[in-house]
């Protein structure tokens, strides 16, 4: 069995009945929606078209939502419906960023993810979904693909999927997805198909919002360079434009953007002190043998916190390791953490007690940091709806970062440790390597061609748009630049006082949270409806 749903668009009449049947049979809030109709208008006054789409779950046979998701609140029926339970939910809302068609939203009531279910209660006992009953004209078409008797299937049996006229929302996600559109325009159900003029549209005020695209283009073209047609008057018809819409806020926030920092410095300081070990630094210190896995583990503490913190339902945040989907990487990564914490636990307290085999668990402490710092990239790999976040680089990018913040926390503590020589230059080149690493990564990223038309309006926003400041003065020019000259003129000698090197320490910490918050923010400012 395979449900699916086609939507005639030709037959559609705007009404929203879809959407009021909706939160009526499931009793959701306002403000927010499983099935919503979006408006997009081309033309100028008085020559002007209105075309509809109604936008929901595509019931994806590959489902990203379901892969990402921690718990197994989300997750894929026999009958190919993709449904949820909401008492697995943690409201980690990676579901979010892994759907390309921001179909999932936090229900504002019991703070759980939630979306279009396919009216699972109703099939169950034989009737059509809502919204299918509710609509006047007909539009909407659901019931088993794979059952010939079926209307969806006698539909399909007219009009062979491979019809030009049948389309699908990004396809180019590979997601499988199991609802076809009839007769839509093109740019209705393209994210980046029409573009948002500013002005609030229909039925309410404008106001300014961190999720308004930046990418609008003027009055007589688009941002890929294409001209409208000249209306009757003679005057250029614009772009298609958006005039109703529902909203979807970003799902994360500075939260995650300092979680990227601390635990890059947990992980970081172990992998410098590794490598002050190769300088001929002694492994029987007290930075050695405590005072690393000490301050090491605070920030490992204060990654959990803000982890948790970031959820919508805290109390819950012992589901991912006893109720875990162990294909997703928040589990792993949760694994990974533990992992490092328990070795950190051990490394202090055999530290104190003055043991010989110190060495040993700071390189077993090495070997899980660089997991540690390390394992975002392969989630981020798994939120596939933002294509800015798929990029290969992004290991080396977190890599690279925890080196330089590893060796910039590592410098600072030389203001309480009396740390030698020999381990002051090695923080200093831990600082100077990982700052170059992410020099380097950002120069392939910027040349690189990007892949899809999502990456491409994400790296618009990155380096040119909204969050390009950020981005080049706070993340590279304080987060890399100050570093690596910083790093580089202590290193050099002539007598450079070692306060520049902590300096450039200090640079780093603040300029690459401000690389990687613009990062994070970049990648969600890019529609998906």
């Amino acid at each position: 069995m395979q449900y699916g749903f086609v939507i005639d668009q030709t037959a559609c009449i705007g009404c929203h009945a879809c959407t009021v049947a909706c939160k009526t049979e499931h009793d959701v809030p306002l403000g927010v929606n499983r099935t919503w109709v979006k408006y997009i208008e081309t033309g100028t006054w008085p020559d002007t078209k209105r075309a509809f789409s109604v936008l929901r779950c595509n019931h994806c046979s590959d489902a990203p939502c379901v892969s990402i998701c921690p718990t197994g609140a989300l997750f894929r029926r026999d009958d190919g419906i993709v449904d949820f339970d909401t008492r697995l939910c943690i409201g980690c809302k990676s579901c979010m960023q892994a759907c390309p068609y921001d179909a999932l939203y936090i229900d504002p009531l019991d703070n759980t993810a939630q979306k279009c279910n396919y009216c699972v209660h109703r099939v169950e006992v034989g009737l059509e979904p809502a919204c299918v009953v509710v609509c006047p004209e007909g539009a909407i078409i659901s019931g088993d693909l794979n059952d010939p008797t079926t209307p969806i299937s006698r539909f399909f049996q007219d009009q062979p999927v491979g019809d030009e006229r049948l389309l699908q929302r990004s396809p180019e996600q590979r997601t499988r997805p199991n609802l076809w559109y009839k007769g839509a325009d093109k740019a209705a159900i393209d994210p980046l198909g029409a573009v948002d003029p500013g002005d609030g549209g229909i039925w309410r005020d404008p106001a300014p919002s961190f999720m308004t695209v930046d990418l609008t283009p003027s009055a007589t073209g688009s941002s890929n360079g294409r001209k409208g047609p000249a209306s009757s008057n003679g005057q250029p018809e614009g772009p298609p434009r958006v005039v109703y819409n529902t909203d979807h806020p970003m799902p994360w926030g500075w939260r995650v953007s300092s979680y990227f920092l601390t635990k890059g410095i947990s992980a970081g300081i172990v992998m410098a002190l590794a490598l002050s070990l190769l300088f001929g630094a002694d492994s029987q210190s007290a930075f050695a043998r405590w005072g690393a896995p000490l301050i090491s583990g605070l920030f490992l503490a204060l990654t959990g916190v803000l982890l948790v913190a970031d959820l919508k339902r805290p109390d819950r945040f012992y589901y991912i390791l006893t109720k875990g989907n162990p294909g997703s990487w928040l589990v792993k990564g949760a694994w990974i953490l533990t992992a490092h914490a328990m070795i950190l636990g051990l490394w202090f307290l055999f530290g104190l007690a003055g043991a010989d085999f110190v060495p040993v668990l700071i390189w077993a402490s090495t070997a899980v940091g660089v997991g540690v710092a390390c394992y975002t990239a392969f989630l981020f790999g798994q939120a596939e709806g933002r294509d800015l976040w798929q990029s290969p680089t992004l290991f080396w990018h977190m890599l690279g970062g925890a080196l330089a913040v590893g060796g910039a926390a590592g410098l600072l503590c030389a203001g309480i440790f009396d740390l030698g020589l020999s381990s002051r230059r090695a923080f200093a080149w831990a600082l100077v390597a990982g700052a170059a690493a992410l020099a380097i990564v950002t120069a392939i990223e910027f040349f690189s061609r990007c892949p899809t038309s999502n990456h491409a309006a994400g790296m618009h926003h990155l380096t040119k748009g909204a969050h390009a400041a950020e981005w080049w003065l706070g993340g590279h020019v304080i987060g890399v630049v100050a570093p690596l000259v910083l790093g580089a003129a202590f290193l050099g000698g002539a007598g450079a006082p070692f306060w520049l090197s902590q300096l450039g320490g200090l640079a780093a910490l603040i300029g690459i949270w401000f690389a990687d918050d613009a990062f994070v923010r970049a990648g969600q400012s890019v529609p998906l409806s």
